[in-house]
């Protein structure tokens, strides 16, 4: 496992490459703030659940939109009714699974996506419990697709 999150520039290169726009991530204005509700966590190849991403709706929409040249217009629509409808939803998996990228050092195995948790899934127990000293929680803004809030953590083992 790797046993530090990714630096801001990272985070920001892995997604301006995936949806192909400029992104600007910054350390979160509110930190802490608001339910982030969808997650991905992702296991080692031991199948230990080593880490999570938790995105608000805003981040989800934007990136998901972005990521499948879906008009900007149908992020925002989303974000304001704080929903993903199937198609959003199913395009941020591959957004989340992407974002496995984050958490595989150059040395350490590989690590994927194992579970998702979309509305009206609520999220496990073990991410309610991690802390700031765990998390890393930042604003993400895509280029003409909007700002929303994505937090990276390693999980406890």
């Amino acid at each position: 496992m790797t046993s530090k999150l990714p630096s801001l520039e990272t985070v920001a290169q892995t997604l301006k490459a995936f949806v192909r726009r400029e992104v600007t991530v910054t350390p979160a204005s509110a930190p802490g703030a608001g339910v982030m509700p969808l997650a991905g966590i992702y296991h080692d190849g031991s199948q230990q659940p080593i880490a999570a991403c938790m995105s608000d709706v805003s981040f989800a929409a934007a990136s998901a939109a972005a990521f499948a040249l879906i008009p900007a217009r149908v992020a925002a629509e989303a974000a304001a009714a704080k929903a993903l409808d199937e198609s959003l939803a199913e395009i941020f998996g591959e957004v989340l699974n992407v974002l496995s990228r984050l958490f595989t050092s150059h040395d350490s195995e590989r690590v994927t996506l194992r579970d998702k948790f979309l509305p009206p899934q609520t999220l496990p127990a073990q991410l309610s419990s991690l802390g700031p000293e765990d998390c890393m929680d930042l604003d993400v803004s895509i280029d003409g697709y909007g700002k929303g809030r994505l937090v990276l953590c390693l999980l406890k083992s």
